[in-house]
């Protein structure tokens, strides 16, 4: 009876060490699913922020095209007009 006892006990220290590094494996697991779940998210910030910066951009550009173009329109109306003075000055 001894003897059967002894084994047993064996058999539930074997079971519980079984169980304590699955149990450890489950934590590893679970830390790596979470730094994996953490990367992601700063993944997605990352892009949200670099899709901001490159609407910014188009949009710096397309203010520069409109100034430019808007400079040079006034440009040709001031020529047209002082043109037009010197028309009448002759």
């Amino acid at each position: 009876m001894v003897a059967h006892q002894h084994e047993q006990i064996e058999y539930n220290q074997q079971l519980l060490l079984t169980r304590e590094q699955r149990l450890n494996s489950l934590k590893q697991h679970q830390q790596i699913t979470q730094e994996n779940l953490r990367f992601k998210q700063h993944l997605e910030q990352q892009q949200t922020k670099h899709l901001r910066l490159k609407t910014l951009q188009n949009q710096i550009k397309q203010q520069k095209k409109s100034n430019s173009t808007f400079g040079l329109f006034k440009i040709k109306h001031f020529l047209f007009f002082f043109k037009k003075i010197n028309s009448f000055r002759k």
